[in-house]
């Protein structure tokens, strides 16, 4: 045994290898630098290796493969092609424009969108029944979004088409024969695909893992069609342009669309859904009205219908306020507009990390809190109290990025996902078509008789949007002292209603009680009941991502001790060399050959 000598307290003490053990180490050190691959070589072949598996097999715990990650994220980019267009055009304020419709126009329009959802919620119940005995290789959903897809993409084309040469009553005719069965078939169209979360997975973080950057993909594609707009607008003129977006966006959104074949429906057979019991229209809604969590969200949308009253008028606000011209007000809007779109882009990012944190009340609960606060501050304060121009544009800026920092059109069919869930352990049937009809469309014909209340408003204040546009041929726009206090008193109006509503919608949020662990136990139910249980048990991923990337340190230096150990076992008959032959390595191998005494008392405990 050597015997280490004592050291000045506060030096590591350091022990010499002999003759023997420094030759092999410096042995063992060339071999491993000359035959072995980098340490950083074999965790990137490794994760290599775990990618390509993952390709085609799930994560562990987890049901989708980077396939059909991939393919639903490129099926949500066609659906989002089509929606930007429908929603963009088709809408309240925008027919009466495209259109040219005269002073009846908004009140047609608003005719129109009451139509086409009291419509959809007709004929809801009876979709919904058509999805729940629908039986195909390709799944129960699948069919119905990839085959409404053209219809509705067409039919948008059409709508907002506009044709020249027709009289405004032609066009009107045009519009209500158009604009409505287009409107109809999007709702039921967009409605599934949002209750789409709840069949590719039952993992419900899962769900909110793969959903959230699906929010991000669908947002990509009105800002790139937006850009191709704009060449468009240069060379050809707004008509042009508007025809050429819906056109580009229908082929493409169709194309896309077919990328949902390679994403696999995995949804818990109940027994009665085994039975192939059919379930009437009647019945299903009796079914659904037991579901509790529906009706209490059913219950806080429509009370917060209204909370986007505000958001209607916010370009007509800043033509009054951001600047002292029009022309000026309408730039800077544009400019700050693009910081106020970037305010769910944080949410959705972090959605994946908030749902493991969080219920998906309490996170709803606090981006509502933000909304009503934020339009709640700006009602106390007033439109009156803000200068033209100076501090103007910025200070609302920040409000409105405060009232839309949410996002809620990705957490929504998370918390629908967990009520389909709920409604088949309670009634034996998932009645996803029958959840649109309460959650999207009755929701939908509500909040457009709300929209009455505000229209009402501005014909009894004398507020006509179309006075604050530019005239033709006009290069400095100035509005008048009458028609400014005219803008502030409606703006303050509909920032009550929206801080109304939002407050409402905030409260009965309270009342929601399916949170995490109450799922829990509901997907253990139906684990336990459902016929196919096994079935879907049997795709459950089992892959580690970071196996052979991360390795355990202390594995690692145990396994190069026992490397060197051995090489000095088979090195022990060699004899010792003269005391002029020298050792090479090099200074590195020199600086090898000396072991702490602290690593040799940690190896010794």
């Amino acid at each position: 045994m050597r015997k280490r000598k004592d050291s000045p307290k506060g030096k590591s003490d350091r022990v010499k290898l002999t003759w023997k053990e420094k030759r092999v180490q410096a042995k063992a050190t060339r071999a491993n630098k000359e035959k072995k691959p980098s340490a950083v070589a074999k965790r990137a072949a490794a994760l290599g290796g775990n990618l390509k598996r993952f390709w085609k097999e799930p994560t562990s715990g987890r049901f989708l493969n980077l396939k059909e990650i991939l393919s639903l994220g490129g099926a949500s980019m066609g659906v989002s092609l089509i929606t930007s267009f429908i929603g963009m055009y088709i809408t309240v304020s925008q027919v009466p424009l495209i259109y040219n419709m005269g002073t009846k126009g908004p009140l047609h329009a608003t005719i129109m969108y009451l139509v086409a959802n009291v419509l959809a919620l007709i004929f809801t119940p009876m979709y919904g029944r058509m999805i729940q005995r629908t039986k195909t290789k390709f799944g129960r959903y699948k069919p119905y979004i990839i085959c409404l897809a053209p219809i509705v993409a067409i039919l948008g084309v059409v709508a907002m088409w506009s044709p020249s040469g027709l009289t405004t009553t032609q066009r009107t005719i045009y519009v209500y024969l158009t604009c409505t069965p287009t409107l109809l078939l999007w709702s039921l169209w967009i409605n599934t695909w949002n209750l789409f979360p709840g069949v590719f997975t039952p993992n419900q973080q899962e769900r909110a893992d793969v959903w959230a950057p699906i929010g991000l993909v669908m947002g990509f594609a009105p800002t790139v069609m937006n850009a191709i707009k704009g060449v468009i607008v240069k060379v050809a003129g707004d008509v042009w342009a508007t025809r050429a977006f819906g056109l580009i966006s229908a082929v493409l959104g169709i194309a896309f669309m077919f990328l949902l074949l390679k994403v696999k429906e995995r949804v818990f057979v109940t027994p009665e859904e085994d039975a192939k019991e059919k379930v009437s229209t009647i019945e299903g809604l009796k079914m659904i009205v037991k579901n509790k969590p529906l009706l209490i969200l059913t219950l806080a949308l429509c009370l917060g219908c209204l909370k986007g009253t505000i958001d209607l008028s916010w370009e007509i606000m800043a033509r009054v306020k951001y600047a002292g011209d029009v022309g000026t007000a309408v730039a800077i809007f544009g400019g700050l507009s693009l910081f106020v779109g970037f305010a769910a882009t944080p949410n959705m990012i972090l959605l994946p990390w908030m749902t493991r944190k969080f219920n998906n009340r309490t996170i709803m609960i606090f981006w509502q809190a933000c909304n009503t606060g934020a339009y709640l501050l700006l009602a106390i304060i007033g439109f009156q109290n803000f200068p033209q121009g100076s501090w103007t544009p910025y200070v609302i800026t920040v409000f409105r990025f405060i009232a839309c920092f949410n996002a809620l059109g990705s957490l929504q069919p998370l918390i629908l996902s967990e009520i389909g869930d709920y409604q088949q352990v309670k009634s034996g049937y998932r009645l996803e078509g029958f959840i649109q009809t309460f959650a999207y469309s009755l929701t939908a014909v509500v909040g457009q008789a709300a929209a009455l209340i505000p229209a009402l408003i501005q014909d009894k204040m004398g507020f006509n949007p179309a006075n604050y546009l530019v005239p033709d041929g006009v290069e400095v726009f100035v509005l008048s002292p009458e028609l400014i206090e005219i803008a502030e008193n409606y703006g303050n109006v509909a920032l009550w209603l929206s801080a109304g509503s939002g407050a409402l919608m905030l409260i009965c949020l309270l009342f929601y009680t399916l949170d995490k662990k109450k799922h829990a136990k509901i997907v253990e139910q139906l684990k336990a009941t459902a016929v196919n249980a096994q079935e879907i048990a049997e795709e459950e991923g089992s892959l580690n991502m970071l196996e052979n990337v991360i390795n355990d340190k202390s594995s690692k230096a145990k396994e190069e001790n026992k490397t060197i150990g051995e090489a000095v076992t088979e090195q022990s008959g060699e004899e010792k060399p003269s005391e002029t032959e020298e050792i090479s390595g090099g200074e590195d191998e020199e600086k090898t050959s000396e072991i702490t005494a602290e690593d040799n008392n940690s190896k010794g405990m």
